[in-house]
């Protein structure tokens, strides 16, 4: 064993550590936040956000028929704009429950990007680049604890639900989000198919076989290892997964929510960030995709944006919790102004909106424009500067880093924070 131990490179024992850890445990996907078990880092000065929920609306969600209201027939369509509870800003009349509170609610007029591809799009919207040959970058929570560090001892600091497994780009494994397919059913796909004795039984086992990597390589990361198998065990405990399980949430309260993916999503977000997760994104169950004639499923498409929002802000206000909890919606681009003939609205990246609510936000304002046809966003906000805004709420400070091999790197590649819309 020592031999063999001598013979392989750093890598490749992490690797190897990672395999027989993942087959001790009975998962199929390691909850690779677990490997780095660093500790919180207590932060220079209190940022005005503490954590972030980013509802992403898929499909290129219609700014004209939520954020961005017209009074024309023409470019209007279907929806009117309606007065809110703030003097300087209008909202769809297909979002009434929002309207009412929109005091607290910011929207950016003039985001723009440079592509109407979805899959693009989607991926400047989470990373705030363009796609590059052989090269991936990290999402926003990924970001945030390379930064700030991990926001809680044992859960992960960020948590993608709905949206598959992007991973932590070019940052380390343990950057990595935890993805989260199903609200309803929380961890329960990633926890052990055995019973609680069998598995320690593995667990001791493991933590013997490994003892003889810390005895000939005494490195922290292969210590970590060690540490791994404890952090794990308390983690599928019934004290760690609590705060993934919505079931032990008032019936009246998931209601609430909404009886659909994306509200229960959003409950199962305040439930993380109440228990110490930083950001948790949540992407819409329904997709905003109108091109095809699809204006017509906009009155149960703008329902659940609605409601869920709504019922999302309430809850964290009730809690004392959203002037510290920043919420963000968002799509990968927006929708033309005028409908067609077969009811639908094509790709337009010229222009789209952003809505923003809560901590570290000014609220009850509309910042940027676009003409009265829905074009010509002046001025111009890309993907990368929204992500600038979050990030200096959450007091992301000196945004640049440097990625193996040693060139540097910048969140969202120099951006430009919205000073107008932070608080």
């Amino acid at each position: 064993m020592k031999e063999f131990l001598q013979s392989i490179d750093e890598s490749t024992r992490r690797a190897f550590l990672l395999q027989v850890a993942k087959a001790t445990l009975g998962v199929s996907l390691a909850p690779r936040f677990l490997l780095g078990a660093e500790k919180p880092k207590a932060p220079s000065a209190k940022a005005p956000c503490d954590r972030v929920i980013f509802l992403y609306m898929r499909g290129g969600m219609s700014q004209i028929d939520t954020f961005d209201p017209k009074d024309s027939q023409e470019f209007g369509g279907p929806s009117r704009p309606i007065p809110t509870q703030s003097p300087d800003l209008q909202l769809s009349d297909k979002l009434p429950k929002l309207a009412a509170q929109g005091k607290d609610l910011s929207v950016i007029r003039s985001m723009t990007t440079k592509t109407g591809a979805h899959s693009q799009a989607r991926y400047v919207m989470h990373t705030g680049y363009r796609q590059r040959t052989g090269m991936t970058h990290p999402q926003l929570g990924s970001w945030a604890q390379m930064f700030l560090g991990k926001s809680d001892p044992i859960l992960p600091s960020s948590v993608i639900i709905a949206g598959g497994n992007p991973g932590p780009g070019f940052l380390p494994p343990d950057y990595s989000p935890l993805p989260i397919g199903n609200a309803a059913r929380g961890i329960k796909d990633l926890l052990p198919k055995i019973d609680k004795a069998k598995l320690e039984k593995r667990v001791r086992l493991a933590k013997g076989f490994s003892s003889s990597f810390a005895h000939y390589f005494p490195h922290d990361e292969v210590k970590a290892y060690s540490d791994f198998y404890d952090q794990t065990v308390k983690f599928m405990s019934g004290d760690m997964s609590e705060p993934f399980d919505i079931m032990r949430e008032p019936g009246n309260l998931r209601a609430r929510y909404g009886n659909h993916p994306f509200g229960q999503g959003a409950l199962l977000a305040r439930r993380l960030v109440e228990r110490g997760v930083r950001y948790v994104e949540v992407t819409s169950s329904r997709s905003w995709d109108s091109m095809h004639g699809g204006s017509r499923n906009l009155a149960n498409l703008a329902n659940e944006l609605d409601g869920t929002v709504s019922s999302l802000m309430t809850d964290l206000r009730d809690r004392g919790m959203l002037d510290s909890t920043m919420i963000v919606v968002t799509s990968e681009f927006g929708r033309t102004p005028k409908v067609k003939g077969n009811g639908g609205r094509d790709h337009h990246p010229n222009g789209f909106s952003a809505m923003l609510a809560g901590g570290g936000i000014k609220g009850g304002i509309a910042v940027g424009e676009t003409d009265d046809s829905g074009r010509d966003p002046f001025p111009e906000f890309e993907p990368k500067d929204l992500h600038a805004t979050i990030a200096e709420a959450l007091g992301m400070t000196g945004t640049k880093i440097r990625r193996l091999p040693g060139r540097p790197s910048f969140l969202g590649g120099k951006p430009k924070p919205i000073k107008e819309i932070l608080a």
